[in-house]
């Protein structure tokens, strides 16, 4: 995202973790650790739920990336999935 000029990156890191988890380190020092195990069903993330896809992610800083780049979430499509996924 470009914000006054400059290139701003939300994400600093991401580590998968088991159980379709995926920790996240934010570029302000916040952790985060999203809980992908509700959204596996949709039609975007279904290959997800292969762990082998979802040991492959990946940031740019400001999408969370898988499967070389197939898939593709936002920092609001992830907030998303934190704030809102219910059992």
């Amino acid at each position: 995202m470009v914000k006054g000029g400059l290139l701003v990156h939300y994400i600093k890191t991401v580590l998968p973790m088991k159980d379709h988890r995926l920790f996240m380190e934010m570029e302000s020092g916040s952790t985060l650790v999203v809980n992908f195990s509700n959204k596996l069903h949709t039609m975007k993330n279904l290959r997800l739920s292969d762990e082998k896809v979802f040991q492959s992610a990946y940031t740019d800083g400001n999408f969370v990336m898988w499967d070389e780049g197939r898939i593709k979430l936002t920092i609001n499509e992830i907030l998303e999935i934190v704030l809102l996924s219910v059992c």
